[in-house]
């Protein structure tokens, strides 16, 4: 049981979380996992705190001591929090929580939230597995942000249902070059026969796109993709090459 010393030691260990030093925070919060479940109630009333600072790490330490049955319903409490920087955190430790409970407030922040607390949103929904996230992250790829559309993406990936390679295929088109990566990586992911269009993005994409290419065109299989990826391949860009070299090896070529 916690004692009241103990008690006085962890409120110290919660005032910490305000300080500007990273690595006062990092050691606060390693020292409270340490304890375990036992701290929860504390970092609970510390939801609350006036101070926003306070409340984001103790979101962020309620997520990573994962204790989904004291946890859950404060942490999807915060995603209302005043402040942005806590709804961000809040949607990050549900992510890392892992519960399906979390999906349909997540879907909502989604939504309807500050632009950096939807693409947390759209990467913990990824986390969670939950079908239900496959339409609203379709949506999510239609949306103003570029970094939202290319998050959703990866997860839509990670859900791995072929209803989003359509909606994927078109975003190979997207103004940003991060973004069509990451359909890219995305479609690898699904196994889309896409091998044509990565080709494409393989021989024409900008810096990063052609990597995720790349590595998409070993992931799907087609043996069709061997030729324009050993020319790309000759490139002097070391990174295409060893996408290259790995996605030729996969598709099992041998150098004769």
């Amino acid at each position: 049981m916690v004692g009241p010393n103990s008690a006085e030691y962890i409120h110290k260990l919660i005032a910490t979380f305000s300080n500007v030093n990273y690595s006062i925070r990092e050691t606060a919060i390693k020292r409270l996992l340490d304890m375990g479940v036992e701290v929860i109630p504390y970092l609970l009333e510390a939801l609350h705190h006036e101070d926003w600072r306070i409340r984001q790490q103790a979101v962020v330490t309620l997520g990573r001591i994962g204790n989904i049955e004291l946890s859950l319903n404060p942490l999807i409490q915060s995603l209302g929090d005043k402040d942005k920087a806590v709804q961000e955190k809040a949607v990050v430790a549900l992510g890392k929580l892992g519960s399906k409970y979390a999906t349909e407030a997540l879907i909502n922040v989604l939504h309807d939230a500050p632009v950096i607390v939807q693409r947390a949103a759209a990467e913990s929904l990824g986390e969670l597995g939950d079908k239900r996230a496959i339409l609203p992250l379709i949506e999510a790829l239609q949306h103003d942000d570029s970094l939202v559309r290319s998050i959703a993406a990866n997860s839509l990936g990670k859900l791995g249902d072929k209803n989003a390679i359509n909606p994927l295929r078109d975003l190979l088109k997207d103004p940003h070059d991060w973004t069509r990566g990451k359909a890219a990586e995305a479609l690898g992911m699904l196994r889309a026969a896409v091998t044509s269009d990565l080709i494409t993005l393989l021989q024409q994409g900008d810096h990063w796109s052609p990597y995720f290419a790349a590595w998409s065109l070993g992931e799907i299989g087609d043996k069709s993709a061997i030729e324009a990826l050993l020319k790309a391949a000759e490139t002097t860009d070391v990174f295409l090459k060893r996408n290259c070299t790995d996605a030729l090896r996969k598709l099992g070529y041998k150098k004769r």
